[in-house]
C-alpha cells in the first residue's frame, strides 16, 4: 500500500492525457458524422478528465527532485485549470441552457489547447522520468539495470553498463 501511495502521481497522470484527447476527438467525431449521443462521450472524457487533472496535480513531485519539476508543474496547472473552466462552462450550459457545446468552434478551440498542453505537460513528465535514448540498437545508452524488461536495481549481471567495443569500421 505503501508503494501506491508513493507513486500515486505516475499511476493517475495518465487519466488525463487519455481522456482529454479522447474528448476533443469524439466532440469531432460528433461534428464530421453528425452525432450526437459522440458530444456526450466527449463531455464525459472532459469532466472525467477535469478530475484526473486535479489528481495528477495534487498528487504530482516535490520540485527538489528534477529542475524540470517547476515548468511540469506550471503546464499542469495551466491545463487543470482550463480542463476545469470547460468542464464546468460545458456542463452548465448544458444544465442551464440545453446547449451542447461540443459543436461550437470556440470551445472546441480551447478543447484543442487542453490538448496541447497535456501532452507537452506529459511530453516534460517523461523527460523527467526516462533518460533520452543515444547510439544505435536496443538498449543503446542505458545504464545498469535499465535494459528492457528490467527496472532500477535489477543489473543484467557481471559487466553490466560496461562499455563495449565498437565494431571496426
Amino acid at each position: 500500500m505503501d508503494y501506491i501511495l508513493k507513486n500515486m502521481h505516475f499511476i493517475v497522470t495518465h487519466v488525463p492525457i487519455a481522456l482529454l484527447i479522447f474528448s476533443f476527438v469524439f466532440d469531432l467525431i460528433a461534428l464530421i458524422f453528425k452525432k450526437r449521443d459522440w458530444h456526450s462521450a466527449g463531455m464525459l472524457c472532459m469532466v472525467v478528465g477535469a478530475l484526473g487533472a486535479i489528481a495528477a496535480v495534487m498528487t504530482g513531485p516535490s520540485p527538489w527532485r528534477n529542475p524540470l519539476v517547476v515548468p511540469h508543474e506550471m503546464y499542469a496547472r495551466i491545463t487543470m485549470f482550463l480542463t476545469i473552466l470547460l468542464a464546468i462552462i460545458r456542463v452548465g450550459l448544458l444544465i442551464w441552457k440545453k446547449l451542447e457545446l461540443g459543436r461550437n468552434p470556440i470551445y472546441l478551440v480551447g478543447a484543442l489547447a487542453a490538448v496541447i498542453l497535456v501532452s507537452y505537460t506529459g511530453h516534460l513528465g517523461g523527460q523527467m522520468v526516462h533518460r533520452p535514448m543515444t547510439g544505435e540498437g536496443p538498449g543503446a545508452g542505458q545504464g545498469p539495470g535499465q535494459g528492457a524488461g528490467q527496472g532500477p536495481g535489477q543489473g543484467a549481471g557481471p559487466g553490466a553498463g560496461a562499455p563495449s567495443a565498437a565494431p571496426a569500421k
